[in-house]
């Protein structure tokens, strides 16, 4: 494999969610929240607590940190402080109870309140909890005395929260692998990417691949894919070839736009399509 850098042309992605729904009973957005105070500073972010249903809902709001541990994006919560990267330490909600009629929307201010320690100077992270409490409901069968019975309906939204403060802004990352990972369950080829944060800074990636026919010299652009990837973490990406490819020999980048507008790296493959 080898590993090139060189310009191209950038394309923007706005990896900022726009919010979820649980069923038709209520909704939050957006799912994403980016903060760029200093420490010292407080900053004021908001959410949109929607209930959907047909009868009053009562929304807790709280926080947690989450670590990302493994190499597919998924996210683990976890208790607050435990992570030298704590956000939710610093995070307040207001109101933190939220109590709405059927129908209604309301706003809750989502605040960081940074210290001025150098705790505060470094890239942190946490998510907010929008949890949703509904009233027991007997089992069936029990009289008005019956106690200790019943089931209560809850779910919860996962609100990640990233703070960078301006004076972060080294960005940089590498590509780990860049390997055919032959046939998946479905039959289909596929080409691995293993891409690892090296900066300080949370980076925005977009990734893609490039296949030229080395016969005709045609090249075809794979749609590209993002992802978010934290300081210190890596993700593996895997993409299909393309069902329609000629036969032949190819030469594959594995490209990387982690959001600097001067380099992108990318990765080199030579495979042979049958």
């Amino acid at each position: 494999m080898n590993t090139i850098r060189r310009n191209l042309s950038i394309l923007f992605f706005a990896i900022l969610g726009t919010g979820f729904t649980f069923g038709q009973s209520a909704s939050v957005s957006p799912s994403r929240l980016y903060f760029n105070a200093e420490p010292g500073q407080s900053q004021v972010r908001r959410i949109t607590v929607t209930n959907n249903s047909d009868t009053p809902q009562s929304f807790t709001v709280n926080f947690a940190d989450f670590s990302s541990p493994g190499t597919d994006g998924k996210t683990e919560l976890a208790d607050p402080g435990e992570n030298p990267h704590s956000a939710s330490r610093w995070l307040s909600a207001s109101p933190s109870l939220v109590e709405m009629a059927a129908g209604e929307s309301r706003d809750v201010e989502i605040i960081l309140q940074l210290p001025d320690s150098p705790d505060a100077e470094r890239v942190i992270w946490a998510t907010t909890l929008v949890k949703l409490a509904r009233e027991r409901t007997d089992a069936p069968g029990l009289g008005e005395d019956a106690m200790g019975f019943g089931i209560m309906h809850t779910f919860q939204f996962v609100i990640h929260v990233f703070q960078t403060p301006p004076s972060v802004t080294y960005k940089d990352a590498r590509i780990l692998a860049f390997e055919d990972s032959g046939k998946d369950e479905e039959g289909k080829r596929t080409l691995m990417l293993h891409v690892e944060n090296t900066g300080e800074a949370i980076i925005d990636v977009a990734t893609y691949l490039e296949l030229t026919n080395l016969r005709t010299g045609e090249t075809i652009r794979e749609k590209a894919r993002a992802f978010t990837t934290l300081p210190g973490h890596s993700r593996k990406m895997n993409f299909n070839l393309p069902e329609n490819l000629d036969p032949g020999n190819y030469s594959v980048l594995g490209v990387v736009d982690y959001g600097d507008r001067e380099a992108v790296i990318a990765a080199e493959l030579n495979i042979t399509v049958e």
